[in-house]
């Protein structure tokens, strides 16, 4: 049995190759023709394949059975005419690639093919039997090329159809028309251009032109190319569609990316046994980005057939483009990441009507920091996310940078009719129209849609400062006892406290900060909120602030905290003003806030940060996407020896991930015989129980099988719990990445608790019911597969021992930029 039949025309393609002494244009010969193209993408993929036709009894013919059989394909269907000579296409190039075609066929050899040349035992046993409409131009190939294809579909195989329509070869546009609608007709799949779903629906939008073709000619599948864009598929029944984009090569020729296109997206068909209805919703993304790939890749280089590329090409582009998401070697499986791009800050998140939405500084067009747009996502329970598309974009008043979002449940603000809705509260970021100074001034957006669609007010910005250069990320919310909304807005060295009525009118009401806490950098991303102490009726104030890199200093951005009093007015810090809290005594934990209007029933503060550092970020080896968020995190205030600190714990809902368990207990370990497991998985929960009573130091080795090895350990004699990521894989990107880190931590009991989540790239270690947190990224050169515990000198014992191996979260990436890669029912 064959994987795919085609039937149509080979034919010779002469691409430009330069201009001669003269100064005229230079052909290059090379083997083409759509039906011909297809198959040749298939057999370089692996599979089996047929071509059935016509060629001249020429040079030209040889040449293309030659190339034909050289790159595996069958050519037992492909026929010599001694009546005309094979069909020649001139391709003129335009300077963006694309181009255009001068046709040698009065007649082509093509043109002849008739049912007495076809072999129907060949089709009868094909998998998918493809064909084009340029077999459709003319009889008697024009009736051969449908009744094949009957003949094909009442044997059981899928039917591809490409109208690809070529004006010039056709006496009669409607008579194009009636042959290409014959076509759909007999169709399971269709490949269609914008244009061609033009021609023949006369509709340019391209939800209704496929759901008019889906409807009037049942076709199960419509595949809409875009060119550079990517492809628009609808499928399955109810109508679904999903909009997946392509990626970004140095184009050179498009000729045959189509149908190098449909061979990729045929070949991930093949296999998933051609069976188009049991094919998940979630799985046409992948299949079509693949095939987008090859696509891509064939503009490349010129000529079609030649530039075809072979699985391993498709699939790494696939692969550093961040597409098929649970196989990039560094893409977090049950942490937040973009789909695509870059993405640092978390912004606007707020609890509405049973979603957490994460929103988040993002650039849509590049892995690096540009200019800012909102990024965003939504959950229903802090784990699984759904990529939405970007919220807010940059207008007249300039990029988006950071703040935050409420629910404005009393119209304060009267948006919304005496109704209730979101309110985003961030900083729009230009420059001085009379000099190239930066400036930054604070504006308003609303959504009566629960986030899906956003409006700027028109009355922005709200709130400006001409003296201050670092004026931003402002954090908002509702103190019910003084009844004022109240902004936490970062100054440079300093926080300043506002308050308004109506979320548009704003009064300063105090500053604190500029000479309290670390100031090694700028101060940035602040958040303000009461926790109560050790679950008691005592309540504290908590002020977070995020300080940005300072070259001098080798930690790199990190987030502190303060604890005092707020009065609605004045924020108090009860430590010394030369005392430094930090959030995260880890590399990777920056910009953390938490999510506003959490159900008070909850109870819960929740918060969430970027995981990298500023040092490096625009560095890490991450491929098509750069960022990715920690783990949300439940804060508490808990007493030590007189001192309330933030303890911090991932929120419970992660325990839903675990997937297998395995426990030991009271084991006794050496750095001659340690405790060694082997997993075939990187995504591990590890809890541990360490006896440190014996002064010796314990260590907790990931180890991948490239020798690179991440180690978290706890030093009794300095009461000191670190990681060392030096030898974690690669870190030569950035001179401060390897590096050995950590913070003080006094054993209870005679014991250290450790909780650690290992998700591929990531590792996140909470001690002592998260009295200390460490969060660090690493990239083993191999996926980690061994956890090894031990004792540096003497020995230790592990009281107890849990490895859990973890799912990855759903993560259904719903948008790059502004185009959408979500299935749509």
């Amino acid at each position: 049995m064959v994987d795919i039949t085609a039937i149509g025309e080979v034919l010779i393609d002469f691409t430009p190759a330069g201009l001669s002494e003269k100064g005229e244009q230079l052909f290059e010969c090379n083997p083409g023709g759509a039906p011909a193209n297809v198959v040749v993408v298939l057999a370089k993929l692996g599979k089996s394949t047929a071509f059935i036709g016509k060629v001249g009894e020429d040079q030209f013919g040889e040449y293309l059975t030659r190339i034909l059989l050289e790159n595996g394909v069958n050519t037992k269907g492909l026929v010599k005419e001694s009546r005309a000579k094979t069909t020649l296409a001139f391709v003129h190039l335009k300077e963006d690639g694309d181009r255009s075609f001068s046709f040698y066929r009065n007649p082509g050899a093509d043109m002849l093919l008739g049912m007495d040349d076809i072999d129907l035992e060949q089709i009868k046993g094909t998998k998918i039997f493809h064909f084009g409409s340029v077999s459709m131009t003319h009889e008697p190939s024009a009736s051969a090329t449908l009744k094949a294809c009957i003949h094909a579909k009442e044997n059981g195989a899928l039917i591809s159809f490409d109208p690809n329509l070529r004006p010039a070869l056709w006496q009669d546009l409607e008579q194009a028309k009636i042959r290409i609608k014959e076509g759909l007709a007999l169709a399971d799949i269709v490949k269609i251009s914008e244009e061609e779903l033009e021609f023949i629906t006369g509709l340019t939008d391209l939800e209704e032109g496929t759901r008019q073709i889906q409807t009037q000619f049942k076709v199960k599948v419509v595949l809409v190319t875009k060119a550079e864009k990517g492809c628009f598929v609808r499928f399955g029944p109810g109508s679904k569609w999903a909009d997946v984009p392509g990626y970004k090569v140095d184009t050179v020729d498009t000729t045959g990316a189509g149908d190098a296109f449909l061979g990729g997206f045929l070949y991930q068909l093949l296999e998933r046994g051609c069976s188009i209805e049991q094919i998940r919703d979630q799985d046409w993304i992948p299949i079509v980005s693949f095939a987008n790939a090859v696509g891509a890749l064939v503009t490349t280089r010129k000529g079609a057939i030649p530039a075809i590329p072979t699985y391993r090409q498709a699939a790494a582009l696939v692969q550093s483009a961040g597409t098929d998401y649970s196989k990039e070697s560094y893409r977090p499986q049950f942490h937040y990441s973009p789909p695509a791009m870059w993405l640092n800050d978390p912004n606007g998140m707020v609890y509405f009507e049973g979603e957490y939405h994460l929103m988040y500084q993002h650039h849509p067009e590049s892995t690096v920091w540009g200019p800012m747009h909102w990024g965003h996502a939504v959950s229903k329970d802090l784990v699984n996310w759904e990529t939405l598309p970007v919220a807010l974009n940059p207008d007249h008043n300039g990029a988006i940078f950071s703040g935050s979002a409420v629910v404005d449940w009393k119209d304060t603000s009267g948006f919304f009719d005496g109704g209730s809705g979101l309110v985003a509260i961030f900083t729009h970021a230009d420059i001085y129209p009379d000099s190239d100074r930066p400036r930054q001034r604070q504006s308003l957006a609303y959504s009566k849609d629960k986030g899906r669609s956003w409006s700027f007010y028109a009355g922005n910005p709200v709130l400006s400062d001409t003296g201050i250069t670092d004026f931003r990320d402002p954090k908002v919310f509702w103190m019910e006892v003084a009844g004022v909304w109240v902004m936490v807005l970062a100054c440079g060295d300093h926080i300043r406290f506002y308050r308004s009525a109506n979320l548009k009118d704003w009064d300063f009401a105090s500053e604190f900060g500029k000479s309290e806490g670390s100031h090694y950098g700028v101060w940035e991303c602040p958040d303000l909120f009461e926790l109560s102490v050790d679950g008691s009726n005592l309540k504290k104030w908590v002020l977070l602030v995020s300080i940005g890199d300072n070259p001098d200093y080798p930690e790199g951005s990190k987030t502190q905290y303060f604890i005092g009093s707020f009065d609605g007015w004045k924020f108090v810090n009860e430590n010394t003003p030369d005392t430094v809290l930090w959030l995260d005594e880890g590399r990777d934990n920056y910009a953390a806030v938490s999510w506003s209007d959490i159900p008070e029933e909850d109870g819960r503060r929740v918060i969430i940060g970027w995981m990298s550092n500023w040092s490096y970020a625009r560095q890490i080896p991450t491929g098509s996407w750069r960022g990715a968020m920690t783990l949300p995190r439940v804060l508490s205030l808990t007493s030590r020896n007189g001192t309330v600190v933030l303890s911090q714990m991932p929120v419970q809902e992660i325990e839903q991930l675990r997937k297998e368990s395995l426990s030991w207990s009271d084991v006794s370990v050496t750095r001659e015989a340690p405790f060694i497991h082997g997993t075939n998985d990187d995504l591990l929960e590890i809890e541990v129980d360490l006896d440190i009573r014996s002064g010796d130091e314990v260590q907790i080795k990931l180890r991948s099988s490239g020798q690179s090895e991440t180690i978290i350990g706890y030093d009794p004699e300095r009461e000191w719990l670190f990681i060392d990521r030096s030898n974690s894989g690669l870190t030569d990107f950035n001179p401060s990445f390897a590096c050995k880190h950590g913070a003080r931590l006094a054993p209870e009991n005679g014991s250290i608790k450790l909780r650690i989540w290992l998700d591929r790239s990531v590792v996140e270690v909470f001690a002592n019911e998260g009295l200390v947190a460490l969060t660090d990224q690493i990239f083993p050169d191999e996926p980690i597969d061994t956890v090894w515990i031990g004792a540096e000198t003497g020995k230790a014992e592990l009281h107890s021992l849990h490895i859990h191996t973890l799912h990855s979260i759903h993560m259904l990436h719903g948008s790059i930029g502004q185009i959408s890669r979500r299935v749509h029912v």
